[in-house]
């Protein structure tokens, strides 16, 4: 009966990294992609300079390279935050996880 619910227990854990996906793109501060995307501005394509996270930027996003953005989620923006800190001035990223509408439940940030 132990064998079995050891069998089960890894069979449901892996079951979770299956269904991670994962995007690449721009690291961008999500305060700023919002407050751009609600402009008149034509393309989200083309987000301003200051978009660029910085050590003191606390809300993340992705921006793919088709122009679409995904916020991450609590758990990513504290990863996000800690690559940012160690890694300044980087902005390629690869997020893993799973997508929940226009949020990233995040496993992963890698900045690049």
């Amino acid at each position: 009966m132990n064998r079995m619910f050891k069998g089960a227990l890894i069979l449901f854990a892996s079951a979770g990294f299956l269904l991670a996906e994962s995007w690449t793109g721009k690291l961008i501060d999500a305060n700023c992609s919002a407050a751009s995307n609600n402009s008149n501005s034509s393309s989200s394509s083309k987000l301003p300079e200051s978009c660029t996270p910085t050590p003191s930027t606390k809300v993340f996003a992705i921006q793919t390279p088709d122009g679409k953005i995904y916020r991450l989620d609590s758990a990513g923006n504290a990863k996000a935050a800690e690559q940012v800190k160690s890694n300044p001035g980087k902005t390629d990223v690869t997020v893993s996880g799973s997508l929940n509408g226009q949020m990233v439940k995040v496993e992963s940030v890698e900045l690049q």
